[in-house]
């Protein structure tokens, strides 16, 4: 069996059974099928295969993917591609059949670079990868505990008190992470969530420089639009100005031509918090 890969069972995400697979990439850690990639992402599984291959260059076998369709002769391979649900005939007509780890799928992600796409990846992090090392080190403590709570005595006591405390660590574990994660920008957002000063996009990118994210005025322009926050003219999408990331304001300039009205946009505080956000997720910081 390929890396100690295996199943252990179903998972409900967004409305489908998946399977949660293990292995592959380490002992413990979960990683996931092109198949299953498909079907959450609403793709045709061949595409979602073209795009790891036409990018595998960005990919690194068997630390991002594993292409199982190159080992389907080794020992439980085959079995497991079945429990995966993959068709007999699905597998021998295929020239690729990926897994990914957490890494290569986040890579994926990026290839893909659509809302729909970053929002399954942020549910499938915090729902399918997040609290595997938790679950999965304690499940066979936990058998323990409860057949000691069974057999009762002076022991039960105690393995009730132990499984109560496993219990409480797995529920905090994505707060913990959650604060790990939100560490970066929080005294960022101190400072600004609640200014009433709003930033032009210049001044904008001097202030995420600061915070290791050195992209520039145009490509913080080019960015914003890539990503639907702001329209070909650089004014921002309505919903934006309701969500009060963006404030436009109008300027008047005396110019060779007479007065003329120019229309600015502005990034409020909530709004640059929100962009940083976003922007660290898409960009390596640099040192």
């Amino acid at each position: 069996m390929i890396n100690g890969l295996k199943i252990n069972g179903k998972q409900n995400f967004m409305g489908k059974e998946i399977p949660v697979v293990y292995g592959g990439f380490g002992k413990n850690q979960k990683c996931i099928s092109d198949k299953t990639i498909a079907e959450i992402h609403k793709m045709q599984n061949k595409h979602v295969r073209e795009r790891i291959s036409n990018n595998i260059k960005r990919f690194k076998e068997n630390i991002d993917f594993i292409d199982l369709k190159q080992r389907v002769d080794e020992t439980g391979t085959l079995e497991i591609l079945l429990n995966m649900g993959y068709a007999k005939q699905a597998i021998t007509q295929a020239e690729h059949i990926y897994i990914l780890s957490e890494r290569g799928y986040a890579k994926l992600i990026k290839i893909m670079d659509t809302d729909f796409a970053w929002e399954v990846h942020d549910r499938l992090i915090d729902e399918y990868f997040s609290m595997r090392e938790i679950l999965n080190s304690s499940e066979q403590l936990k058998a323990q505990l409860l057949l000691s709570i069974y057999n009762g005595g002076q022991n039960a006591v105690i393995a009730s008190k132990e499984l109560t405390e496993i219990e409480v660590k797995t529920m905090t574990v994505p707060l913990i992470q959650k604060i790990k994660k939100d560490k970066p920008y929080t005294e960022f957002a101190k400072h600004v969530t609640n200014s009433k000063n709003a930033v032009d996009i210049g001044e904008f990118s001097k202030i995420i420089k600061n915070e290791k994210i050195n992209i520039g005025r145009n490509r913080l322009f080019h960015w914003l639009r890539k990503n639907k926050y702001l329209m070909d003219n650089n004014t921002p999408y309505q919903k934006y100005i309701e969500n009060e990331y963006f404030k436009v304001i109008e300027t008047i300039n005396e110019t060779a031509y007479g007065i003329k009205i120019f229309v600015k946009t502005l990034i409020t505080g909530k709004g640059q918090v929100a962009l940083l956000k976003k922007l660290k997720e898409d960009f390596e910081t640099i040192a």
